[in-house]
């Protein structure tokens, strides 16, 4: 794919090149490749086991065969490809849409996608495992994940994929933050934004606490299978436990899926219809209510689950309360539309499309909120329908209008206009051929490889001859963008007559390297675009590439460890060596400043004007720390409250747990709390000296409290209470682990911050990498405060 971020990299390969870019426009490239060819896989699986059920009692596939390819289909798409997708868009166009030349981080930006492509290898290589790849629902159902029903070790490299493509999904919802609050060009409010990257910013902000959300159930499920907890095994926790805690994830991941494809087809609305965004503030209004909605309704999916009647109440009412945000943000665009001048282009019938396909998900829905009709539908094809109006209708359909609409701008290429309205016409075919009559099996289970009632066998005929119409309609599309990539005519700057609504259509098509040729765009108080011109470029431009290779090795090393963990233990000993190599080349880079592509905050940088950028990316990635952490300890909570009726014992405080070690830890923690807080003072006030003695003060404390936890989890060991003793044990052994996992990752940075330190690296006053990490070790801190009690005194 040709486009300016990449005429620019520089570089005597153009492979090495693409492998080590760090360029925001190149990372989106990677994403939308690397995303579409997910989704073939995904699709491939699709209509595998749709075939299968074509008609009655089939045997394309069998009951294991039938549930792997459900549960990697379901997966694929929810995270591996619509997110992504999402996500390949924001990478190229946010930072340009706010007026920025990169984004905050153009490193954690590359890891971010390689991580992401790491995990999709894990995944897939999961098929090649001893007994196949998991096969548990990608609901990923308890205790069906366990060991006792699905031991084969492809279902543990998918939850390892899993929390590789968290942590990748985490990096980047840090750095966007960053990006739209501290990098918005000169004038360019919060409202000023195009509604995709306000989307994007809301889909971040519910990311942010709903990836590591998931994160949390995720690793006490490969505790269970690997290290023997009972966390989803026991009668403290069970199937329950996980209910509760992947729904917590679960709906706000549906607005994850689809705010980004719904905002986009808001703006191609507006560009297509001439007019603003009809009652834009109501509509950023609505999109953050919808956001903060989307925590308070996860238990509708567990109406059946044995909840207390109450509760389902409540959360009937929530489910219907969150129609009221998106009903404001349709009839918003509706309204947009009247009075407008309206061409007819291929993005603009994509958009239209969507926006009717979400409004039909939109209507099923309300059904289900109901206790009494989710009773009977909960467990059938209505729901499936359902889900797949509002994710693949109203978001992914909406990110085809997106890829359309923006395409020009990303290869300097026209596509055709009458190939990409017969696309939409076999598009729109396919997808309600395959989706409609899923709603007319309302009486059908949904989790069968196969059945026998007869009456069900036309209506499964044509929603299968609506999969393969759907299947042509993708593949049509990619011919279209091959075509375009290989003969279609040069694009102009501004193909859809959109400069007045949004920056990228003011500069060159493809973008050159830095997106802003003619200088720092500005907005004037009525939207007016103008340029401030520099006196040459930045030294950063010329005079250093934009390339680090670091990213790509850490993917390589961690694909390794992936891999090599569960099916080649030399991989995993070749996997850590690439990683670590990768950290100390990272580190060294830094120590040296040979990576020097800085993006300054030059223009709006409200509500976050006195921090700087890596302060703000630190308090954001402790918030997500918060959210991974806080549903373990909300577990604790449920187990504990669960014991006084299945009447297990916790153990007294002092009984298993010596108050006295909880105790002296405590006070070594605290007291290296303090060290690190002085050793940022004197960094601020430029004493070297003081500087290095705090952290080295610090280092040692920390080493100290590993030490100490050390030898108490050698005498839990040497008197019987292992990880699977009972709950009480599970939860501490893993509570405690996160904890020393993220304090030893401090320990390890310390050694680097103190040569820094030593070598007059923050002799200026300013010590970025000292402040944020005080902010990460005084979470580090807080998060023992709340173990300490929990474990030893109560």
């Amino acid at each position: 794919m040709s486009h300016g971020g990449n005429e620019h990299v520089g570089g005597p390969n153009p492979l090495i090149s693409w492998l080590f870019t760090t360029n925001h426009k190149n990372v989106g490239v990677l994403y939308l490749v690397t995303s579409l060819y997910f989704l073939v896989v995904a699709g491939v699986l699709a209509l595998t086991f749709r075939l299968q059920l074509s008609e009655p009692n089939n045997v394309i596939l069998g009951p294991d065969a039938y549930n792997r390819a459900m549960t990697l289909h379901g997966l694929f798409m929810l995270l591996w490809v619509t997110t992504p997708l999402g996500a390949a868009l924001a990478n190229y166009f946010v930072p340009i849409q706010i007026g920025a030349k990169d984004m905050a981080f153009p490193r954690l930006n590359a890891l971010s996608y390689w991580l992401y492509l790491s995990s999709g290898i894990v995944a897939l290589s999961s098929f090649f495992a001893p007994g196949g790849t998991a096969d548990w629902g990608w609901y990923t159902y308890q205790p069906l994940a366990s060991l006792r029903y699905s031991p084969q070790i492809g279902g543990s490299m998918m939850a390892f994929a899993l929390l590789l493509l968290l942590a990748s999904t985490t990096v980047g919802t840090v750095n966007f933050i960053v990006t739209i609050f501290r990098l918005r060009a000169p004038g360019m409010k919060i409202l000023n934004l195009p509604l995709f990257s306000l989307g994007w910013l809301a889909t971040n902000l519910i990311l942010l606490w709903a990836f590591p959300a998931f994160m949390a159930p995720l690793i006490l499920l490969v505790t269970d299978r690997l290290l023997g907890t009972v966390f989803y095994t026991s009668a403290e926790g069970g199937p329950l436990l996980w209910a509760h805690l992947f729904w917590f994830f679960g709906h706000p991941e549906v607005y994850i899926l689809l705010i980004p494809g719904l905002m986009a087809v808001g703006d191609i609305i507006a560009v297509s219809g001439r007019r603003a965004v009809y009652a834009k503030p109501a509509v950023w209004v609505a999109l953050l209510v919808a956001s903060f909605q989307s925590w308070v309704v996860w238990a509708h999916h567990m109406f059946q689950s044995g909840i207390h009647t109450g509760l389902r109440e409540a959360f009937n009412i929530t489910t219907e309360l969150i129609s009221i945000p998106f009903a404001v943000i349709v009839i918003a665009f509706l309204l947009t539309l009247v009075g407008g001048r309206i061409r007819i282009t291929t993005p603009m019938l994509f958009a239209l499309g969507s926006l009717a396909l979400f409004i039909i998900g939109g209507a099923s829905g309300v059904f289900n909120s109901s206790v009494a009709l989710n009773i009977g539908l909960h467990g059938t094809f209505w729901v499936v329908g359902h889900f797949h109006y509002t994710i693949v209708g109203g978001g992914i359909t909406g990110l085809v209008a997106a890829i359309y609409y923006f395409w020009p701008k990303m290869t300097g290429r026209l596509f055709s206009e009458t190939l990409g309205k017969i696309h939409f016409v076999v598009h729109m075919v396919g997808f309600n051929l395959l989706y409609f009559p899923m709603h007319m099996l309302f009486d059908m289970p949904r989790r069968v490889y196969t059945y026998v009632v007869e009456a069900w066998g036309p209506v499964n005929m044509v929603i299968t001859i609506g999969a393969f119409t759907f299947a042509a309609a993708w593949a049509l599309f990619f011919a279209i963008l091959f075509h375009s990539l290989a003969r279609g005519s040069k694009a102009p700057d501004d193909p859809w007559d959109a400069a007045p609504y949004s920056l990228e259509w003011n500069i060159p098509s493809p973008p050159p390297e830095f997106n802003f040729p003619h200088g720092i765009p500005s907005l004037s108080p009525t939207g007016k675009i103008s340029w401030i011109t520099t006196n040459g470029a930045s030294p950063s431009e010329h005079s250093h590439p934009h390339l680090s290779p670091w990213p790509f090795i850490v993917s390589v090393g961690t694909s390794l460890i992936g891999v090599g963990l569960f099916m080649s233990p030399p991989m995993t000993v070749l996997g850590l060596a690439a990683f670590v190599a990768a950290i100390v080349g990272w580190a060294y880079d830094d120590l040296k400043d040979r990576f020097k592509v800085v993006i300054e905050a030059i223009g709006e940088k409200w509500p976050f004007e006195r921090d700087n950028n890596f302060s703000l990316g630190m308090w954001t990635l402790v918030i997500g720390e918060v959210a991974l952490v806080g549903p373990i300890f909300s577990g604790y909570v449920f187990a504990r409250a669960n014991s006084l009726l299945t009447g297990f014992r916790w153990p007294a405080p002092g009984e298993v747990h010596p108050i006295e070690l909880g105790l002296l830890n405590t006070i070594i923690l605290t007291t290296s709390g303090l060290t690190a807080t002085l050793a940022y003072l004197a960094s601020k006030k430029g004493e070297r000296g003081r500087t290095v003695l705090s952290l080295t003060a610090t280092l040692a404390l920390g080493l100290a409290f590993l030490g100490i936890k050390a030898f108490e989890w050698w005498e839990l060991h040497a008197h019987g209470i292992t990880f699977g003793t009972d709950i009480a044990s599970s939860f501490y052994y893993v509570l405690t682990g996160i904890h020393a996992s993220h304090l030893l990752a401090g320990v390890l940075v310390l050694p680097y911050l103190i040569l820094k330190a030593h070598k007059g690296g923050y002799d200026g006053g300013k010590a970025p990498g000292i402040e944020m990490f005080a902010i990460y070790w005084g979470f580090v801190d807080i998060v023992w405060l709340f173990i300490f009690p929990s474990f030893y005194l109560l």
